[in-house]
């Protein structure tokens, strides 16, 4: 038997963590040392026995054998939440393609001072006008004696929750977690973005009280780890928050909801660039928990594995009290052009604004573009106004000042053309800033308020938009996808969708699911209150699939419509995907990068192993920053032979560029 050793940390801090210490494996712990778990170790020149955390096990020492001490034995062979997240980490190593210190710094708490006090927010700071329902309908209620039997059992699943927007899937997650908090454990709730922590912590607040711990990006190191610490101390039964939250170190947890699991804002885009659903998955094993999923529109993935039988799949098919779905028009906006309508409001949409104004009712706007134009351009030579630092245009806000909305460069508006010096220039598209001027030209007795990045860049400036639409202090709210995630507004009955064609053609083969959640979503959030909701959807390409299926909220036509498009094109979860993305300085640097990685990563391969390797080019914004971007894209039809490429790359050095592996992406680069 060769003799292993192990890297060890010794302070399990955030500032120590990339501090790793090589130990030898004695024979008699052989077999014994496994990652994550707590040893007692020889440490210093005086060897004082200190504890630590094997982080790694491996053949090869690191310097010389003979001077590397052996470790003295194992602290305590439970494991412990340290040894959990540690797991986690290396987990995220080997499917995310990281190294195991970005990891580490992924999963483990962040200790530092706390230099002001911890976000409160109570219950007053989120006004709720349409408090959550207490009493469960038959169908909610079925799935919550389901989990209850399950949970007596002993038996720990993966459910995914497909509910129609509006059913009430908040009821049965809280049902869930009081059984949970029943038993002596806590639950984890992530969402998706800032905006819907303040309403869920309200309604959370109105069930648990005191005992809900909130984490979210907004807050110092400091407030985030002081909420960290509070929960494992077990002095709060739920945490609540974003992608982050799900590193919270419970030490008793039993249950991770995953609200929204549809959304793109669950994957990373740091290294590793791991997917929340799936490493809370690997999480709750590790810790003994359950897992829901829920959503109005699961994601092709989630589904497929539902559908498989490898997650429970649950479904509410109704709003309570049997509430009708929305009625949902298509607007061909075509016919609008032909009528001389220029507007970027349509006529049928006018109307049915102008009949919720007098009768004051809630309007909702959705256009998931910011800003007042999408680019400004000549019209004599063509020539649009780029990003001297990246490959986009920069966009026209309301300001008379062009942003590239990737490095936040700013230019004023040029009075001519750059190249040709012709005063015909102007901007094309629409952004949420040009919707809001329309609304304020057509309807200037109406009350907006828009909801967009540009407007909620300050600390707390989610909830205040929110509170104020929540209190009717507005008529019309304005934005982009930040509305039309899970929100609850009962006084809306009318939400219009500027343009659904958007994100239909983006370079992203998930382009058509991302139409179809999104105007599912915008869909549903009209008519939650007593009164019946319209929605109108503008669009270009209205016999499109995604767009025809979102309008009758039918998500299984849309399912095999996305489905033999993904056999048809071998992308996920028919085939796996792996992007491999190099970025430089300097474009020969990441040019020479790439053509040798795709050398390396075509070794051996045969057409047996069925993997197919596309590439290197160009990524689809080439430079970002000046920063200079080439992808490679690898398909293979089993995960494995991902896992075997990314062990080649990790063979590949050179300290003039950097490399990030993403796993199934969400988007094309």
């Amino acid at each position: 038997m060769s003799q292993k050793y192990a890297d060890i940390i010794i302070d399990i801090s955030h500032e120590a963590i990339d501090k790793t210490f090589q130990y030898r494996i004695p024979e008699e712990l052989s077999g014994q040392a496994e990652v994550g778990m707590q040893v007692l170790v020889p440490f210093g020149s005086g060897n004082r026995t200190r504890k630590g955390y094997v982080i790694g096990i491996t053949d090869e020492p690191t310097f010389d054998p003979d001077k590397i001490k052996d470790i003295a034995g194992i602290s305590d062979k439970s494991l412990h939440i340290e040894g959990i997240l540690i797991r986690l980490a290396a987990w995220m190593k080997r499917n995310y393609g990281s190294t195991m210190i970005n990891a580490l710094k992924t999963v483990m708490p962040v200790k530092e001072k706390v230099r002001k006090a911890a976000v409160r927010v109570e219950e007053e700071d989120y006004v709720i006008l349409n408090p959550p329902v207490t009493v469960l309908n038959d169908y909610q209620q079925r799935l919550v004696d389901e989990y209850e039997e399950n949970l007596k059992k002993g038996e720990r699943h993966t459910y995914l929750l497909h509910g129609v927007t509006g059913s009430g899937k908040t009821e049965v997650y809280i049902s869930c977690i009081k059984r949970v908090i029943e038993t002596g454990k806590q639950a984890i709730v992530l969402v998706p973005e800032i905006a819907l922590t303040y309403q869920n912590v309200a309604r959370f607040k109105q069930h648990f009280g005191n005992r809900v711990a909130i984490i979210n990006s907004k807050q110092s190191k400091g407030e985030k780890y002081r909420e960290f610490m509070r929960a494992k101390a077990h002095e709060v039964d739920v945490i609540i928050g974003p992608r982050s939250a799900l590193f919270t170190p419970c030490h008793e947890l039993g249950l991770i909801v995953i609200d929204e699991e549809h959304d793109g804002a669950y994957k990373s885009d740091q290294s590793p660039k791991y997917h929340a659903r799936e490493t809370a998955i690997e999480l709750a094993r590790l810790s003994g928990a359950d897992v829901i999923l829920g959503t109005a529109t699961p994601t092709v993935e989630s589904y497929t594995m539902a559908k498989l039988g490898v997650y429970r799949l649950w479904r509410l098919p109704c709003r309570p009290d049997q509430r009708s779905m929305s009625t949902v028009e298509i607007v061909d906006l075509r016919d609008e052009l032909r009528l001389g309508n220029r507007s970027i409001i349509s006529k049928t949409l006018k109307d049915l604004i102008e009949d919720r104004l007098e009768k004051k009712e809630q309007v909702m706007l959705f256009l998931n573009r910011r800003g007042v134009n999408s680019f400004v351009s000549c019209r004599e030579c063509g020539t649009a106004i780029m990003c001297p630092r990246c490959d986009v245009a920069m966009a026209l806000h309301g300001n008379r000042t062009m942003m590239c909305h990737y490095c936040g460069y700013r230019i004023p508006e040029p009075r001519e053309c750059p190249k040709c010096k012709s005063k015909m220039i102007g901007g094309f598209g629409s952004g949420t800033e040009k919707v809001e001027a329309e609304i304020k030209r057509l309807f200037p007795q109406a009350v907006t308020l828009r909801m967009d990045k540009d407007t909620t860049a300050r600390k707390g400036a989610h909830g205040d938009i929110l509170n104020r639409f929540l209190k009717h202090e507005a008529d019309i709210l304005i934005g982009t996808q930040m509305i039309v995630k899970g929100h609850d507004f009962s006084s809306v009955t009318l939400v219009g969708v500027i343009l659904a064609d958007v994100t239909l053609f983006a370079n992203d083969y998930r382009a058509g699911e991302r139409t179809f959640d999104l105007l599912t979503q915008a869909a549903g959030r009209a008519g939650r209150g007593q009164k019946d909701g319209v929605v109108v959807i503008q669009t270009y390409q209205p016999e499109n699939y995604a767009i025809a299926a979102a309008a009758k909220q039918d998500y299984e036509a849309f399912y095999e419509m996305e489905m033999a498009y993904r056999r048809l094109m071998k992308y996920p979860p028919v085939y796996n995907m792996m992007v491999v993305l190099v970025t430089a300085t300097q474009y020969e640097d990441v040019f020479d990068a790439t053509e040798k990685i795709k050398g390396l990563l075509s070794e051996g391969i045969t057409g047996a192993d069925k993997v197919r390797i596309i590439g290197p080019g160009d990524a689809t914004i080439g430079k970002i920053n000046d920063i200079y971007r080439r992808v490679i894209y690898i398909k293979a039809e089993g995960a494995d032979r991902l896992e075997v490429l990314r062990n080649k790359l990790e063979k590949y050095e050179n300290d003039k560029v950097s490399i990030m592996v993403d796993v199934n992406p969400m988007n094309m680069y």
